[in-house]
């Protein structure tokens, strides 16, 4: 399963350069996991909570990939999707969806 454009267009706002590269790989893995383990949840409001949780730094994406691999609602908590206005939570932060 593929990152959305607006997550890889937000990787690239964040994680300029080579860093982007790698963000793009472990949102990709985390993404492939929750797929494989069968969690229906949306999995790109999963991979923009991880992002919004790092806010920018790559210790704190690491913190954020390892706590939704392991409870990906602690997750979406943690950013702020994970409430019922989270659809314009998300399009505010990250633009429109396709």
């Amino acid at each position: 399963m593929r990152l959305t454009g607006r997550v890889e267009q937000r990787i690239a706002k964040d994680f300029p350069g080579r860093d982007g590269q790698v963000v793009r790989e472990l949102l990709a893995e985390l993404v492939h996991h929750l797929a494989e383990r069968g969690d229906k949840e949306d999995k790109e409001r999963i991979a923009a909570a991880t992002l919004l949780c790092s806010r920018g730094r790559m210790d704190r994406l690491l913190d954020a990939l390892q706590l939704a691999k392991e409870d990906w609602r602690d997750v979406l908590v943690g950013a702020g999707l994970a409430d019922a206005g989270w659809r314009e939570r998300l399009e505010a932060d990250f633009g429109p969806g396709v």
